[in-house]
């Protein structure tokens, strides 16, 4: 990233990335909160440059959580829902393959750098989310999904 912006400032530009539905045996999703931020979301990263996007979720849940993806399921591409801004002033739009994983090990201990903590949340009493989050909610909220978990 830092060399595309080297070349763009901060222009807008388009980024993609993946996202995982993670869930224990209870049900409950994987909620992470990212340093500086009150709100929590999913697991989630942009794509290396021509990095498959499963791959890049299997990266990211490693990086940020120290989890092993073993299997996981496309649900949908999300679009962005508009052009977001960065406090540096980078411009982008986020498209993000969201994927159910259904097969993981290990226990998620957030990395320290990016993630500040990580936790199962029941619908119930889900925190503050954020965009990816509250896709989360939705997804899990509905009957016909529940039905495939």
């Amino acid at each position: 990233m830092r060399d595309l912006r080297r070349l763009v400032g901060h222009a807008p530009v388009n980024f993609v990335g993946a996202a995982g539905l993670i869930c224990n045996a209870a049900g409950e999703v994987l909620l992470q909160r990212r340093r500086g931020s009150e709100r929590w979301g999913l697991v989630a990263g942009i794509a290396e440059l021509g990095e498959p996007l499963e791959q890049t979720l299997r990266r990211e849940v490693q990086e940020e959580l120290g989890l092993t993806v073993q299997a996981a399921e496309f649900l949908e591409l999300l679009n962005p829902a508009g052009l977001s801004r960065v406090a540096n002033g980078d411009e982008f739009y986020s498209y993000t393959a969201l994927y159910r994983v259904t097969a993981w090990t290990g226990i998620p201990v957030p990395d320290g750098v990016e993630i500040a903590e990580a936790r199962f949340f029941s619908l119930a009493e889900f925190p503050p989310l954020t965009r990816l989050g509250q896709r989360a909610k939705e997804v899990m909220s509905s009957p016909a999904s529940m039905a495939a978990w």
